[in-house]
């Protein structure tokens, strides 16, 4: 996305506007907004559901129970969601190494475990997950686990469909099923909160889950189906393909089980802080996979395609441009959760989250901006490590990654209790983003990490300074109001200072939001 990314040889032949963006950067754009709007769709419908959540049935040991399972299922739906990433290499080119059909069965076989360990063995499972909640909470868990298990089977399924469609370019048709599926999730979701109880989100992903896959089966079937190419469909050769294909995705199991670990020290804390920390953390995965692996996504195909050092040329013009374009707005959206957000939910919410719970809200939320921005880094570096072909690496960095989380959660938790296992969470995933910046840029690392923090730097330092500015500001006005008006002139302070330091992203953003021209 930056003025050294590769374009089509077609473009050459298209006239553009004085001053207008390159076609193919637009249409890079175009792909990372249809990428980003289906992600930010689900997460607007996640958002209304967790209002209402939180309003019907508060902050408690039993919804502490729903959400470790719940952090199970976002943690293999982002899994699931990796899959997009890892398979690409695999489907593309003049010979590709995995056929349609063989890439559909292999999903059906990694689906097979997950459905045994959560519908057979929930019992076991909630144990490990939740060490620290009473057996009654956990019990909750128990409950989830079925329910959500087989929400994550069927999104695992989608995120095969929309690896395929993604592949043809049918970006559209991934939004318009994402969407779909969104929809249906808060419709369920409201016909099911008066007797579902705590389960009510688990029924509601599963529901969003069943529309999601079907439309995006659907729109597969229409753009090909899934022809099985020249192999002969034996299942040695499935196995073995399903084998590459999760060699490739351990290391984005590994990145997002960290929260995991984290959540199973945070069970053992203040009841409640369990659930108010998986909202905290939801928010901020939910910014990084709408921006940051939105962009990966609607790259990672080109940067396959291309060969040699122009691969990595790409690569490097790539990753720090992406990096600015995702902090550009993920930084102004956590100063707005913790400015106003949070108090927001508890002014029109009185019965949701208690002063204490706003305080910890906003607590969690700050101590997770170093992970987001270290998490929005490595989702664009670890596509590029892909199309190097460097999946091998990746995946030996898997365990160092785990146990350096491990450590420094002991670490931080034995200083600073919870949030001390909260603030941890960079730790690993900054560590591991520099050793991808060194392994992708090589001797022009340096000027990409110093590209990154500058970039971290300046808008996170905008955000920092228009809200706390406009909350300075406020600060007089009674509660309710001041929350709102920090919020509404925080962004457009903002808004303001970017159009001083980012007015060349800001520029592309509103050449690819423009109509498509006929």
């Amino acid at each position: 996305m930056s003025s050294q990314t590769l374009r089509a040889p077609a473009d050459a032949a298209v006239p553009s506007l004085p001053g207008a963006a390159p076609p193919a950067k637009v249409a890079t754009a175009r792909a990372g907004f249809a990428m980003a709007i289906a992600t930010f769709a689900m997460a607007g419908a996640s958002a209304v559901q967790a209002v209402l959540y939180l309003s019907r049935f508060g902050v408690d040991g039993r919804t502490d129970g729903f959400f470790v399972a719940f952090a199970l299922y976002t943690t293999f739906g982002v899994f699931g969601q990796s899959i997009r990433l890892t398979a690409v290499p695999l489907l593309v080119g003049r010979t590709p190494r995995l056929t349609a059909r063989e890439f559909a069965l292999a999903l059906v076989v990694v689906a097979v475990p997950v459905i045994v360990l959560t519908c057979g063995l929930a019992g076991p499972l909630a144990r490990i997950l939740a060490p620290g909640l009473s057996a009654g909470d956990r019990a909750v868990t128990s409950s989830a686990l079925p329910v959500l298990g087989c929400a994550m089977a069927l999104q695992l399924w989608a995120s095969g469909g929309a690896t395929l469609l993604a592949v043809r370019s049918r970006f559209s048709a991934i939004a318009a099923a994402y969407v779909a599926g969104a929809g249906s999730g808060l419709v369920a979701f409201l016909a099911l909160m008066g007797f579902a109880g705590e389960l009510t989100l688990g029924w509601s992903m599963l529901t969003m889950a069943v529309v999601t896959c079907g439309s995006m089966l659907v729109a597969v079937q229409r753009s090909g189906g899934l022809p099985a190419g020249d192999h002969a469909l034996r299942a040695a050769r499935v196995l073995r393909m399903t084998g590459r294909l999760l060699g490739r995705t351990v290391i984005y199991l590994a990145v997002n089980a960290l929260f995991i670990v984290t959540l199973a020290f945070a069970s053992h804390s203040t009841t409640g802080d369990t659930t108010v920390l998986s909202y905290a953390y939801l928010f901020c995965s939910y910014l990084v996979a709408g921006t940051g692996m939105a962009l990966g996504m609607s790259r990672i195909a080109d940067m396959s395609r291309a060969s040699g050092e122009e691969r990595r040329a790409t690569i490097v013009a790539t990753v720090p441009a992406g990096f600015r374009y995702a902090l550009l707005i993920v930084a102004p959206a956590l100063a707005l959760l913790i400015v106003g957000g949070a108090p927001l939910v508890h002014a029109v919410l009185p019965g949701s989250l208690d002063a204490d719970g706003v305080r910890s809200l906003q607590i969690f939320t700050l101590l997770l901006v170093p992970w987001t921005a270290a998490a929005l880094l490595v989702s664009l570096l670890m596509p590029a490590m892909l199309a190097l072909d460097r999946a091998v690496l990746l995946n030996a960095l898997a365990a160092p990654l785990v146990v350096l989380h491990v450590v420094a959660t002991l670490v931080g938790n034995a200083l600073f209790g919870v949030e001390g296992s909260v603030g941890a969470m960079w730790v690993a995933p900054t560590c591991f983003a520099a050793i991808m910046v060194v392994c992708l840029a090589g001797s022009q690392s340096g000027r990409v990490l110093r590209e990154t923090a500058g970039g971290s730097l300046r808008f996170l330092g905008l955000a920092a300074a228009a809200y706390g500015a406009a909350a300075a500001i406020t600060a007089a006005v009674p509660s309710t109001a001041a929350a709102a008006a920090a919020s509404v002139l925080g962004t457009f302070l903002y808004l303001g200072g970017a159009l001083l330091v980012a007015r060349s992203q800001l520029g592309l953003l509103a050449g690819a939001l423009r109509p498509r021209p006929t």
